[in-house]
């Protein structure tokens, strides 16, 4: 008797070419999804850019970090008088071109996928719940951080969980893909670790932590993945708590 094929969805490595999606990567054949304008995708990436060209205007110090507030920038202090959004806010905020043009070149890649891949309400809940865990973690453990980079981690942890059964993913993102994010995690390690360069490394590796979870539920299904969307679920609720604990502290 055959066994159903939710059943054998199982955690893969993604193969370098979307043809070889199927039994052989115990997968669904690969299905490109159907072609629409990423509105929310688009959305984001225009609203990054019209903050990073406020922050770019030759305004001076305490008048850039009062508008990066303004914005979004949060601290620990902010919880405290009842700015969670900025946690969500905080993600859009980019100072330097090479880390929005890094983002957003991400972001139009497997944002635009996800969208055509799920819709875009879903897309917009998973940007949202994305940016607020990997923003709560990155402040509570390693300080205040910016930028889009902890959702793009997001996106590649959901693609790498889901795509055995979402194949269309591999339409942009494959084995190639999956190795250069991680391996440019080891070196935002060691620019970290040597000084070179303030990086949310915590953001990065809580993004994808999480991406990975739903992604997994995604690709079990409810019924078979109820493990993975408890897991999801903790993570998003732990995250909620550790907000709390520090608006009430």
């Amino acid at each position: 008797m055959a066994t159903p094929l939710r059943s054998q969805l199982r955690f893969q490595f993604p193969p370098e070419r979307a043809e070889d999606a199927g039994p052989t990567y115990r997968s669904r054949l690969y299905e490109r999804f159907v072609d629409l304008l990423p509105l929310v995708t688009y959305s984001v990436m225009l609203w990054c850019g019209v903050v990073f060209f406020l922050l770019n205007r030759d305004l001076g110090g305490n008048a850039i970090t009062q508008l990066a507030h303004m914005l979004g920038l949060t601290t620990r202090q902010d919880l405290a008088d009842g700015r969670w959004w900025g946690l969500v806010a905080t993600t859009c905020i980019h100072f330097n071109l090479w880390h929005i043009g890094f983002n957003m070149l991400w972001l139009i890649k497997l944002g635009s996928l996800m969208e055509r891949g799920l819709g875009s309400l879903k897309t917009v809940a998973f940007f949202i719940a994305a940016a607020f865990v990997s923003s709560t973690l990155q402040l509570v453990f390693s300080g205040p951080g910016i930028g889009f980079s902890g959702v793009v981690y997001a996106l590649g942890g959901f693609i790498w969980g889901a795509w055995p059964r979402y194949t269309g993913f591999l339409e942009g993102f494959n084995a190639s893909s999956l190795r250069w994010l991680l391996l440019w995690q080891g070196l935002c390690f060691l620019l970290s670790w040597g000084g070179l360069m303030p990086i949310g490394n915590t953001a990065h590796l809580s993004g994808m932590a999480f991406g990975f979870l739903v992604g997994m539920w995604a690709c079990r299904g409810t019924r078979r993945g109820w493990p993975w969307l408890a897991a999801s679920l903790t993570m998003l609720l732990g995250c909620i708590g550790l907000v709390l604990r520090v608006s009430l502290s």
